[in-house]
């Protein structure tokens, strides 16, 4: 698939949700089931987290300039409190590795990254 500026989102989310797959599976493999049930977890935190933030911002665009960050502004900080909640609990009281966790979370992060890679070496960047 050819990322371009209208598919970006897609290719975001299919990427990532790759790379989670992958993960998982090489921590299913090679590690323990708390150390691979981290990565999903926190894979899953992390792909929904960015859906949530592109439905906001999608949102938001379609609104006039003060009410759109009034908008925007209310629901980053209900979805980042939201979020710190989830990981908190999964941290407290789920059976998890911490670091896999980390891992997971880190899914969109190194999914943005290698994007950024290839589109720039695409354009001969």
């Amino acid at each position: 698939m050819k990322i371009n500026e209208n598919n970006i989102f897609t290719a975001l989310t299919v990427g990532s949700s790759l790379l989670l797959a992958v993960l998982t599976a090489a921590a299913l493999l090679f590690a323990s089931l708390s150390f691979a049930a981290g990565v999903a977890a926190g894979g899953v935190v992390a792909i929904a987290n960015c859906h949530w933030l592109y439905s906001i911002l999608q949102r938001a665009m379609s609104l006039p300039p003060r009410q759109a960050a009034r908008f925007a502004r209310f629901r980053y900080f209900l979805r980042l409190g939201i979020i710190a909640v989830t990981v908190s609990l999964l941290i407290l009281y789920g059976k998890i590795n911490l670091f896999g966790l980390l891992l997971g979370l880190s899914v969109v992060v190194v999914t943005i990254t290698l994007m950024a890679v290839y589109m720039a070496t695409l354009n001969g960047g």
